[in-house]
């Protein structure tokens, strides 16, 4: 019901284009409503990745611990969400042996293409990732086509040293802690060759700065994908910050859908710019009914 009050909303001001244009924006507005956003999930074994996903996304996410190491197949889940669906795609492998390292960077580098976004989770209590390191730079650095953006997430950071300073109540580590989180979070950065913004300590067990990776996930996500995320989000990380940037990204994605459908119709340039001038009069409408759509 919601979904198609706002689809009303939008054709009341469309009624000055012409009709076949009107349904041509209709059908390219629809897309980007039901866009279904792709996220590869990349770590070893025990680093956290179902659980993490269970804390951020709604859907239950079954643990693909017990799936046997000669799995060599991405495994995928889809998860829906009301009439939005989200894929994440789980890629095993990494460290299990050079050969199959080997296989694993070939078949990932087919896979690229179809992500959104991949999240790689290491953990924090690990002395080295000189295996995530070797394979990044195998993997990513030395990709020909359009790399989708990644997001370190450095989990289970409660377990850094004096881990038993950690403050359950609070989620918060103490000073001391939270030195040497900031210390390992310097280290992963340097090793890997990545900024240091883009290794988020997070702690699923102490639900600790779980807010900041879901806020730099919106941000680095493609516009495309970023409001069709956010109905898969538990309700506590759809912060202002978060709607603020789906809802705008979503109004920049209603312009380029605009004026692209409008320079491809065969119109005289005087119509083709009098339609583009109140472009920008559409997407706010799209703005303002984006709850319709995404809440």
């Amino acid at each position: 019901m919601k979904k198609s009050s706002g689809y009303a909303l939008i054709r009341r001001h469309l009624r000055r284009y012409p009709r076949a244009l009107r349904q041509t924006l209709i059908r390219e507005l629809s897309q980007l409503v039901t866009y279904e956003p792709v996220i590869g999930i990349m770590g070893k074994t025990g680093v956290g990745k179902s659980s993490l996903c269970n804390a951020l996304f709604r859907s239950e996410i079954c643990s693909v611990s017990a799936v046997e190491a000669c799995t060599r197949k991405p495994q995928r889940v889809r998860l829906r969400f009301g009439n939005h669906f989200l894929t994440l795609v789980d890629l095993p492998g990494v460290g299990e042996s050079q050969q199959r390292d080997g296989e694993y960077r070939d078949l990932y580098r087919q896979l690229m293409p179809e992500l959104d976004m991949v999240i790689w989770v290491l953990k924090a209590d690990d002395r080295a990732f000189s295996i995530e390191e070797q394979f990044y730079h195998g993997m990513f650095q030395e990709f020909s086509g359009l790399l989708p953006p990644v997001i370190w997430a450095l989990n289970q950071v409660d377990k850094i040293e004096p881990a038993d300073q950690w403050c359950w109540p609070s989620a918060q580590p103490s000073p001391l802690q939270a030195e040497h989180i900031a210390l390992k979070q310097q280290a992963v950065a340097r090793q890997l060759g990545m900024a240091e913004k883009d290794i988020i300590p997070v702690s699923v067990r102490g639900r600790y700065r779980l807010p900041a990776l879901v806020e730099h996930i919106i941000t680095r996500l493609p516009k495309q994908a970023r409001s069709p995320l956010v109905p898969h989000l538990h309700s506590g990380y759809c912060t202002s910050s978060v709607i603020s940037t789906a809802r705008s990204s979503f109004g920049e994605g209603v312009v380029e859908v605009i004026d692209h459908v409008i320079d491809l119709a065969p119109l005289p340039q005087l119509a083709r710019s009098a339609l583009k001038a109140v472009t920008h009069t559409v997407a706010s409408v799209a703005g303002s009914v984006w709850s319709f759509f995404f809440r």
